[in-house]
């Protein structure tokens, strides 16, 4: 069942033939028949006790790990599966497989060689019920030329359970970490008629496959050491300010449920108040949750379920996560187990959980393949270093390097700057920076505590594609507090829009290393994200980059540098020119002319340069109205064929337009159907800005046809990409103005929504899996050379 291993059969099997130790130990807390005693390739060992019960299926325990040429020590008096909890979305079943079924006894399957490949099978009661494998896993470091491969080794059994196939599997890690999961594989076991359709999956006419959740819980008893009465759990948060990560430590010292929290990279770890590592440090393991992304909070009569990690003193009698048993006075479940106890002096149990959310899929049938679900136990200060590495420690670096001499000061600016930056590299050095201009020397005139921003020169420069900034400061840059260092930039010359400040409408504003656009009505502080610029820092010098195309259709900027040394807990705050917030000053801002080159031919290496290619609609205006009359004398992307049929598959291009004036864009499409707004987000359309494959959402194809899209209308709503081309990550630019009539829908939307490209590519994406359909009608077609319509703006 172990698919993952199989390609490492050969190795597999050397590591159990050739790397077993010389000679056997004996078993100190099992019959020899129970006791795994494994040495990995690199050394590292791992002994343990294994039995099986009827529920629980296997368990371990007395669970050592000796680093190699290290110390023997217990990890886990005990661990085994406490729950898989499977309730179903329609409430027609709710599971509880290990307590009211059993992951032992009948359910139990015998394991054949074929399943075990490389490894042992071990027997109880006459079956093969564990499989015990060695296996390359992943690097266990790799630095330079000094890297290692890690091995593992891993116990693993199968239960069969209805028509699900479970595969407990415990892998121990030669660095000393234990990875507890659990496969679910089989069949689907619960179907329904359409009516159930919202419950879950149509797989086929009238047949919905019910989706449902496995929730996994563990029970893990840690004597750390050998002694569990001197353990302590603790909850390690972080939190964020000003760009900055803090950690705090709780001590749990009363049983507790406690829940993931991804905003503070929620975890916790059993530390052994009395075992010191050789540098001194409490000898610790951490439990981490990386898969707790979703979770069953169930009804009333399940309140286990409202949180992921649990923590109790050790009782005889609580054995499952739920439908425990509550002879002699024991609680009912996890919730109840939990009723306040001290757990100074005890021994403690950790019950953490994971949560799979199965919605079934086609491909589910006949037989689904296996999806896991683990949890991460990993050692923290166990050791002293790393265990698998006689490589030397690194020191710290106390050495400052002297920052790159910067060029002269400048005298003031006075008129208009453009800078051609060719030739500039953002390394924070401002050497490719000494022959152009920047906006003149800024008085060195900031004193006092904590205010340690004091502007000295800036410049700004640009290319066909790009936009450069560079800043000197009198001290170091401190990206600490990054946001007190902030450009506001005027694109369009006017104080009739963007953010008042000064004698500028600041359309964005640089902060950091971000670039913001002005959302606001003015006055109000209203930014959207526009994006991360390239950016380095050295010394008191700063270097960034950014796309033009976040400025929109700017050729001319008004700018203005603001130090806020409010960032650093100062008071006093440096603008750059000194003029900027005076009325009747000279200079209350600086002037910069996007550079224009006079080359002629060439194009920039992204492929967005000037070309005859695709159509071009100018127009002065167009009414937004569903009425496409006003289209007729424009030019479409051509006529595409009804291709498109079957049940619930309603989408099917017939034609698209583009069109645009100084200010605005504009698109419209026609269907064979009229347009349903019930299911509006299957109809997409993929903007490809730059023209390049290399930046953007990928679509399918060849780079030599396909786009890599920044932007998507999805309906009447307009995103950009942020993904790294592959996700499906999206931010909303926004709300376009829209009209529907029957089979046509038009939209306009602000030119500078889409960075004011001078041409763009396009395809068309007919999604009918919003109506419940399977058939994408794709526009221009799959087969079509290029994969998209290409539109000039110019």
């Amino acid at each position: 069942m172990q698919t993952t291993n199989y390609a490492y059969a050969a190795l597999a099997l050397l590591a159990l033939h050739g790397f077993l130790p010389s000679t056997a130990h004996a078993a100190e807390f099992c019959a020899d028949q129970y006791y795994v005693d494994t040495t990995l390739p690199n050394q590292a060992r791992w002994d343990m006790c294994w039995e099986h019960r009827n529920r629980e299926g296997v368990v371990l325990h007395h669970v050592h790990y000796t680093p190699p040429n290290g110390t023997r020590r217990m990890v886990l008096f005990q661990a085994a599966v406490a729950q898989i909890h499977v309730p179903y979305d329609d409430n027609g079943a709710r599971y509880h497989d290990v307590s009211d079924y059993g992951l032992g006894g009948g359910y139990m399957s015998a394991l054949t060689t074929q399943e075990c490949v490389g490894g042992q099978l071990l027997n109880y009661a006459g079956k093969n019920i564990l499989c015990k494998q060695i296996s390359p896993r992943d690097d266990a470091y790799s630095v330079d030329n000094d890297r290692l491969q890690g091995d593992a080794l891993s116990l693993f059994s199968v239960s069969a359970i209805g028509a699900y196939n479970y595969i407990p599997e415990w892998r121990f890690l030669d660095d000393g970490a234990i990875e507890p999961g659990i496969g679910a594989t089989g069949a689907l076991q619960r179907f329904g008629a359409s009516t159930l359709a919202p419950h879950g999956w149509l797989l086929e006419s009238n047949k919905i496959g019910i989706a449902h959740l496995h929730n996994f819980f563990w029970k893990l008893d840690f004597d750390l050491g050998g002694t569990g009465s001197d353990d302590v759990v603790e909850e390690i948060n972080y939190t964020q300010s000003n760009g900055k990560m803090a950690r705090t430590h709780t001590a749990l010292t009363s049983e507790a449920a406690r829940s993931v929290d991804p905003t503070q990279v929620r975890s916790w770890r059993i530390m052994d108040s009395n075992l010191k590592n050789a540098k001194g440090l409490p000898m610790s393991y951490e439990i981490q949750l990386p898969e707790s992304v979703q979770r069953d909070d169930g009804p009333s009569s399940e309140p286990f379920t409202q949180h992921d990690f649990f923590v109790t003193k050790q009782k005889s009698c609580e054995l499952f996560a739920s439908h425990n048993p509550t002879t002699n006075a024991c609680a009912a479940d996890l919730s109840t187990f939990v009723n306040g106890e001290s757990l100074s002096g005890q021994d403690i149990v950790v019950w953490p959980s994971t949560t799979f959310y199965h919605m079934p899929r086609a491909e589910d049938a006949p037989r689904m393949d296996a999806h896991w679900s683990h949890i991460r136990v990993i050692p923290r200060d166990w050791h002293d270093k790393n265990p698998l590495s006689t490589s030397a420690e690194t020191v710290p670096d106390t050495t400052t390097p002297p920052p790159p001499p910067p060029p002269p000061p400048q005298p003031p600016a006075t008129g208009t700057i453009s800078n051609n930056a060719s030739g500039i590299s953002v390394n924070g050095n401002l050497t490719d920076w000494a022959s152009l201009t920047s906006f003149g020397a800024d008085p060195d005139e900031i004193t006092g505590a904590n205010n340690k921003l004091n502007w000295l020169e800036g410049w700004l420069a640009n290319d066909t594609d790009r936009v450069y900034l560079a800043y000197k400061t009198k001290d170091a840059i401190d990206t600490s507090g990054f946001w007190g260092y902030q450009a506001y930039l005027d694109g369009d010359s006017s104080t009739t829009t963007g953010y008042k400040t000064g004698a500028l409408g600041a359309d964005y504003l640089i902060e950091g290393s971000n670039v913001w656009r002005y959302t606001g009505t003015g006055t109000s502080w209203s930014w959207a994200y526009q994006g991360k610029m390239t950016t380095q820092t050295s010394g008191n010098v700063a270097e960034f980059s950014f796309p033009r195309s976040w400025l929109g259709a700017s050729t001319e900027l008004r700018l203005m540098f603001w130090g806020n040394n409010a960032a650093f807990g100062g008071t006093t705050r440096d603008i750059y020119p000194d003029g900027a917030l005076i009325n009747g000053a000279t200079t209350r801002y600086f002037t910069y002319k996007m550079y224009v080159s006079t080359t002629t031919g060439g194009g920039n290496t992204g492929g967005g340069g000037t070309s005859n290619s695709g159509i071009s609609n100018p127009v002065s205006s167009l009414s937004i109205n569903g009425n496409l009359s006003d289209w007729s004398a424009l030019t479409s992307f051509g006529t595409d064929p009804t291709d498109v049929s079957g049940a619930n598959n309603p989408l099917d291009w017939q034609e698209g337009w583009m069109a645009h004036n100084s200010s605005t864009v504009y698109i419209a499409y026609r269907t064979l159907n009229a347009v349903n707004t019930d299911g509006f987000w299957g109809y997409q359309a993929y903007l490809d800005t730059d023209s390049t494959t290399a930046t953007g959402y990928q679509t399918s194809g060849s780079s030599a046809n396909a786009m890599g899209a920044e932007y998507m209308l999805e309906g009447s709503t307009l995103w950009r990409y942020t993904g790294d081309g592959e996700s499906w990550s999206w931010v909303e630019q926004g709300v376009t103005t829209y009209a529907i009539s029957g089979q046509t829908a038009e939209f306009s939307l602000p030119r500078s929504w889409l960075g004011n490209p001078s041409k763009l590519r396009l395809m068309f994406k007919g999604n009918n899996a919003a109506f419940g359909g399977t058939v994408a009608d794709i526009y221009p077609n799959d087969t079509a050379t290029p994969r998209y319509f290409e539109y000039r703006f110019q």
